[in-house]
């Protein structure tokens, strides 16, 4: 039986001997010191008890995704080097970062009505690099399921069916844009003895702020497209598309200039250079991802 909350000596209500129920040690203080147990009392059943403690959890949970993203945004290369410093408290974890920018873009893209992380399948088969190769290997693919592009009601369904899977893959299969640049940055920090952990937590954060810049640019960009429409005037989509990679990736370069500068410890001639590197090499990756995403769903559509 639990002991009573007050002694006769007549102590403070926590200063009697109790038993903890999780590891049966004997404690003497508000909390277990073997296993961090609290002590309880009737007051802890309470409704107002249970609803401030729901509030704390929450609000501290929010304090923090809003401290973090603001930090990301803000202070490009804090957060990375805060992580390795040991101040990792008042944020969230590097990849719990990437996982909340990456469900606030798919989350928020669809409005603008624009796509880029998971392109429709024109995209991959008017592209030209890939465009006739992706247009044989969706032949194929279509003969395979006995299905015709000719047949309007046919090609339809396989196309809302791939680019259905795509919007879900890309969610997942943007991860790996995170060591792959990470790769890139251990080639161009070789003899820093620094960890390829190292370079793993700047990627993820590097690219879960790419996330929001993306997003900012869908946004934007939907607005640059919806008025001239409604004003009845035509877009070129072509100079339309050249100007939308030039803002992503543009953006991205002075991302990485400036987290470079704070957590590399760069001078401002190696960040230019490294920054100017980097965003080419993201970009040939973006490339290589668009790759991946086409074969994992024309193959598991």
């Amino acid at each position: 039986m639990q002991a009573p909350l007050t002694s006769e000596s007549g102590k403070g209500p926590y200063e009697a001997t109790w038993t903890c129920m999780n590891c049966g040690q004997d404690a003497h203080e508000n909390f277990c010191a073997r296993c961090g147990e609290k002590r309880h009392d009737d007051h802890d059943f309470s409704l107002k008890h249970v609803l401030a403690e729901a509030a704390e959890a929450f609000f501290h949970v929010d304090s923090k995704i809003f401290l973090t993203l603001k930090t990301l945004v803000a202070k490009p290369g804090k957060l990375t080097s805060d992580f390795f410093l040991g101040r990792r408290k008042p944020y969230m974890s590097p990849l719990q970062t990437f996982f909340v920018c990456n469900l606030l873009f798919f989350i928020l893209q669809p409005l603008t009505g624009l796509e880029i992380l998971a392109p429709p399948l024109r995209v991959f088969e008017a592209n030209d690099f890939m465009g006739k190769t992706a247009t044989r290997l969706v032949d194929r693919r279509l003969t395979k399921e006995h299905l015709s592009r000719t047949n309007p009601e046919q090609f339809k369904e396989f196309t809302e069916r791939f680019e259905r899977v795509a919007h879900l893959q890309a969610k997942s299969l943007i991860l790996v844009l995170a060591p792959m640049l990470a790769v890139v940055l251990a080639t161009l920090n070789f003899g820093r003895r620094r960890y390829f952990s190292e370079h793993i937590i700047f990627s993820l954060h590097a690219y879960a702020w790419w996330l929001l810049w993306l997003l900012a640019n869908l946004l934007f960009l939907a607005l640059v497209v919806v008025l001239p429409l409604l004003a009845g005037r035509h877009i070129n989509l072509t100079y339309f598309d050249d100007a939308a990679t030039s803002l992503e990736f543009g953006g991205f370069g002075v991302y990485l200039f400036f987290a470079g500068r704070r957590f590399y410890q760069d001078k401002i001639i190696p960040a230019v250079t490294k920054a100017v590197v980097l965003t080419f090499c993201a970009y040939q990756l973006f490339i290589v991802y668009r790759l991946m995403l086409f074969f994992t769903v024309l193959y598991s559509t």
